[in-house]
């Protein structure tokens, strides 16, 4: 099974703002949000927030399918344009840019990966648009990064980088790269140790639930599997 990650990027907001709307979120769908350290992504319900370069990033625990309400949420709160990313299934990269509540741009490289027969508008919507982009982001021209936002061709058994300075080619991880290049923050270095703070979150549809473990002492375990949500 491949990586399924889940991110939101807030534009020019600090730490503490997002933390606060964020911990609003999770209250409005009946849940929460605590700091807890020495945890990591593989923790159950372990979030990490970190900010850099006057960005905040927001990557999400194993499991939480709430990552475009939670950025529409944070987006409205915070009167902020927000990106939600999302990796799926280790095929592809993908967004979506809120701004204030809304959705101003989207970014899938395989429009059609559910569904075949969806119509030419539906994949025109979903093409990116760096102009719209550079509209929110200091010091990024289209130039910058209108090679990521192309459709990927599944023929293609090798793909050069959109740009020569990249990691990554047409892959999942090429987010890490249009990332770097949009100066968001990655909330984890390249072993997979979180750089920033790290909490617990949950919500109603991603429970936190305490059971005992062998030697009697409490601990926090997902209710069920992420993947069988």
């Amino acid at each position: 099974m491949g990586n399924f990650l889940a991110l939101s990027s807030i534009i020019g907001k600090t730490k503490n703002e997002v933390i606060t709307s964020l911990t609003n979120y999770a209250i409005s769908v009946s849940g929460g949000l605590q700091e807890e350290s020495n945890i990591d992504s593989s923790t159950d319900n372990c979030c990490i927030i970190d900010e850099e370069n006057g960005n905040v990033s927001v990557f999400y625990p194993n499991g939480y399918l709430e990552w475009d309400d939670s950025s529409a949420y944070l987006s409205k709160e915070l009167n902020a344009t927000v990106f939600s990313f999302h990796i799926h299934d280790g095929d592809f990269w993908m967004y979506v840019l809120y701004n204030d509540g809304q959705i101003i741009d989207q970014f899938n490289p395989i429009p059609d990966y559910w569904d075949e027969t969806i119509s030419d508008e539906e994949i025109e919507s979903w093409k990116g648009n760096a102009n719209i982009l550079t509209q929110y982001l200091k010091n990024v021209t289209p130039s910058d990064i209108d090679k990521y936002l192309v459709k990927w061709d599944l023929e293609e058994e090798e793909t050069e980088k959109a740009y020569s300075t990249d990691e990554y080619g047409q892959e999942e991880w090429q987010l890490i790269d249009f990332m770097n290049k949009l100066s968001l923050p990655y909330p984890l270095d390249f072993d997979g140790n979180p750089k920033g703070l790290t909490f617990k979150l949950w919500t109603k549809q991603l429970k936190l639930t305490t059971v005992k473990n062998k030697s009697n002492t409490t601990a926090i375990k997902n209710e069920k599997p992420w993947w069988k949500f």
